[in-house]
């Protein structure tokens, strides 16, 4: 079979394939989703039990109404994802599955767009090797099986991209790109430093390319505006010290501290631009920042081991030919300032979200030139990426069965607890939060959280809560209630009743 004998074969096929590399994709998303990993992460919990309170009460924890942020632990939490969950929740009920179900689908989502702008870039044949990089790509798995509010932003930045790259033969496409990427800035608040270098260059490319039609670029530039203003207002508003604002019926919380503080070098933290942007290419090439939950070193990562010299190769061809793939450059320009931004972003993977999609195109690019020269063995590093993919599932099940960040067994202690119509409660602060846990676990209104918590460190970065209603939190050793809830490792000493995951339900004073 010669080249074009090839190409003609991956073209006649093409949409067969592509529907089999996302339906595996949805597969590798979606199978367990409940279940795996086991139990919920308190920025999971809190994310679903805010769209479940708003959905329900049309408040928040803190008693705001329809936020267009959360105030959350204090310090905030992007409201967009707790919003798309709630048709989920209303179906499903409060659980792990309705929680993720929006990670996983955005994440399923991603992969058509991907395909669509890779063909716009560079045909048919590569495009079919790009959807099938990012499908197996074991970041994107991972971020699409948990519910981190932040990791919608790569979606929304991508989609945006693709509107952005077909309105240059369907001007009216950057209406609804305008509007996409007015929408990101909901997702995470890393967006607004993203959006305000890459929005700069689209103006340009635009009008570089005969793109720009003021009849349309108007009424997308007016969108854009009006969806992006009330979070706008909000950052600002947490920026310069006012109180909380009410603007049409949405609440601008004010916050204990703002994401952006506590995240990048604009809040005066303790690194410096330099030390950020080391901290980022140090994460590049490691592809870890030592958090279990973003990736699972060293053989799967980001982009699995073998993933780095094929980005390097990808980068040298698109800037060599940069000039002939016009469609190709919004994506080399999102990666530019995914660097730019890493030097005020205190980095790990999830902060600096924006970056790994364009690293992953340019890993296919890569991957692609190797597929090509190998002609008809082409379906060699397929192969070698399916088997990677199935090792990196069952290495991911083994790891996240039971994950200790996910607090496996907490759920059904909370549900054992609530069989025995207990007085008081006691959960252990090994629980990170436990207070959240209390919440979804028991679907407790958000009035009687409101009306009877304590907190410890009211105002802090993080706050905590000591006690509400019938639950109290604190140490092990100064627990007091009727029943405790405890980590395995704090039961000597007490009458042990059942014990779930790494969690036991204890006998204590009241």
């Amino acid at each position: 079979m010669d080249k074009r004998q090839f190409v003609f074969s991956l073209e006649k096929w093409e949409r067969l394939i592509v529907i089999l590399i996302i339906c595996l994709g949805a597969a590798l998303r979606l199978a367990m989703l409940g279940a795996l990993p086991e139990g919920l992460n308190q920025d999971e919990a809190s994310a679903g039990y805010e769209a479940w309170s708003i959905l329900n009460y049309g408040i928040d924890r803190h008693g705001y109404s329809f936020p267009v942020l959360l105030k959350a632990w204090g310090s905030g939490q992007n409201a967009l994802y707790s919003y798309l969950s709630m048709p989920f929740i209303a179906m499903f009920g409060l659980s792990a599955f309705s929680i993720r179900i929006v990670s996983a689908l955005f994440g399923i989502l991603t992969l058509p767009v991907f395909w669509l702008l890779a063909r716009e870039a560079r045909g048919r044949t590569f495009a079919l090797a790009a959807v099938l990089v990012l499908a197996v790509n074991p970041w994107h798995i991972m971020i699409s099986r948990w519910a981190l509010e932040s990791n919608l932003l790569p979606f929304f930045l991508l989609l945006g991209m693709y509107l952005m790259v077909i309105s240059l033969r369907r001007p009216a496409a950057i209406i609804p790109a305008a509007a996409v990427f007015a929408l990101s800035l909901y997702a995470y608040g890393t967006a607004f430093l993203f959006l305000s270098l890459f929005l700069i260059f689209g103006v340009f490319w635009l009008v570089r390319h005969d793109g720009f039609r003021p009849k349309y670029f108007l009424p997308a530039l007016g969108l854009f505006i009006i969806i992006a203003l009330p979070i706008t207002i909000c950052q600002i508003n947490n920026v310069t010290g006012y109180r909380d604002i009410t603007l049409f019926g949405l609440s601008l919380p004010k916050l204990t501290e703002s994401r952006q503080a506590a995240t990048t070098a604009f809040g005066g933290g303790m690194t410096s631009p330099v030390q950020n942007f080391k901290a980022f290419v140090s994460i590049v090439m490691r592809q870890s920042d030592g958090l279990p939950f973003n990736s699972m070193p060293p053989f799967y990562g980001i982009y699995y081991f073998f993933g780095l010299p094929f980005i390097v190769a990808g980068l040298i061809s698109s800037i060599a030919k940069f000039r002939d793939r016009r469609n190709e450059v919004p994506m080399l320009v999102a990666l530019i300032v995914s660097v730019l931004c890493s030097f005020f972003i205190v980095s790990n993977i999830n902060r600096m979200n924006m970056a790994w999609l364009p690293l992953i195109y340019f890993e296919a690019v890569g991957m692609h030139m190797l597929m090509r020269r190998m002609k008809k063995f082409f379906a060699i590093p397929v192969f070698f990426l399916l088997v990677s993919a199935a090792l990196f599932m069952n290495s991911y099940a083994a790891e996240f069965r039971s994950s200790p960040y996910y607090f496996p067994g907490l759920r059904q202690a909370f549900e054992y607890v609530d069989t025995l119509e207990p007085e008081s409660v006691f959960v252990s602060y090994y629980v990170n939060q436990p207070y959240i846990f209390t919440l979804v676990y028991n679907e407790i209104s958000p009035y009687d959280f409101i009306s009877t918590a304590h907190y410890v460190n009211k105002g802090a970065t993080f706050e905590s809560i000591s006690e509400f209603g019938k639950y109290r939190f604190g140490d092990a050793q100064d627990a007091k209630a009727e029943y405790l809830i405890l980590h395995n490792s704090q039961c000597v000493g007490y009458e042990v009743l059942e014990t779930f995951g790494y969690y036991s339900v204890c006998v204590g004073e009241k």
